[in-house]
C-alpha cells in the first residue's frame, strides 16, 4: 500500500472508530460504504480497508446478507475481565513511563486535563479525552506491543461507556483523580501512582456496574 493510500485508510479507520466509540454509530448499525463515503468524504477503497481492520479489532463484524455492522459491546463478566487486564498492563506501563517523562509530557497531560475540566457531562466527549489521557502516559513507556493491547482494551471500554448517561459529578471525580495522577508522575512516586490508577480504573468499572444495573431494571 502506497503512503498516500495508507494515510487515507488510517484516517478512515480513525473516523469510523470514533463514530462507534462516541455512540454516534450504535451497536447493530449497518456501515454501508456509499453512506460512509458521503458522510466522511473518503474514498471507498480506504473505507473498505478500514472496515476490515475494524472487523479484526472487534468493533465491527461482518454479518451475512447485511455486511459490516457495529458490534455489540462486551457482556458484564467480559468487561470485568477487560478492566482487570487493563489495570495490570496500564499500571506497569505507567510506572515505566514515569521515569521517561519530561516537562513537555506534563504540559501535554495538563492540556488534556484542562479540556476535560471544561466538560459538564460525560456525553460531551469525556471518555475520548479520558482514553487519550491514559494512553499518553502509557505511550511514554515506549513498549509498543503492550501499548497496542492496552489501546484495544480501552476501545472496548469506551464503546460501552459512551452508550449511557452518567451523573455530572462523575466528571468532577475523574478530573480530580487525573490531577493527582499527574502530580504523582511529576514526583515519581510509584506507590501513590499505583494506588491512584487502581482507584481511577476501579471507578470506571463502577460506572459500568451502574449501567448494567439500569439495564436490568428497565427489562
Amino acid at each position: 500500500m502506497k503512503k498516500s493510500e495508507n494515510m487515507k485508510y488510517l484516517k478512515a479507520y480513525e473516523k469510523i472508530r470514533d463514530l462507534i466509540l462516541s455512540g454516534k454509530k450504535l451497536p447493530g448499525t449497518r456501515l454501508v460504504l456509499a453512506d460512509l463515503e458521503a458522510e466522511l468524504q473518503i474514498g471507498r477503497g480506504a473505507l473498505r480497508e478500514a472496515l476490515l481492520r475494524l472487523d479484526r479489532s472487534g468493533l465491527v463484524r461482518n454479518v451475512p446478507y447485511k455486511g459490516a455492522v457495529v458490534a455489540s459491546p462486551p457482556k458484564q463478566k467480559e468487561i470485568e475481565y477487560i478492566y482487570k487486564m487493563r489495570a495490570d498492563i496500564e499500571i506497569e506501563l505507567a510506572l515505566i513511563a514515569m521515569e521517561n517523562m519530561n516537562e513537555v509530557d506534563f504540559q501535554e497531560l495538563e492540556e488534556l486535563h484542562a479540556q476535560m475540566v471544561k466538560l459538564k457531562s460525560t456525553n460531551e466527549g469525556f471518555f475520548a479525552l479520558d482514553r487519550q489521557f491514559h494512553l499518553y502516559i502509557a505511550g511514554r513507556a515506549e513498549l509498543s506491543h503492550l501499548y497496542s493491547i492496552l489501546e484495544k482494551l480501552l476501545e472496548f471500554i469506551e464503546m460501552f461507556l459512551s452508550l449511557y448517561q452518567y451523573k455530572a459529578n462523575d466528571c468532577v471525580r475523574f478530573n480530580e483523580e487525573h490531577a493527582r495522577i499527574i502530580k504523582a508522575l511529576r514526583e515519581k512516586d510509584a506507590e501513590v501512582l499505583t494506588s491512584l490508577l487502581k482507584v481511577n480504573i476501579q471507578g470506571g468499572l463502577g460506572l459500568v456496574g451502574e449501567a448494567y444495573d439500569r439495564i436490568r431494571c428497565s427489562v
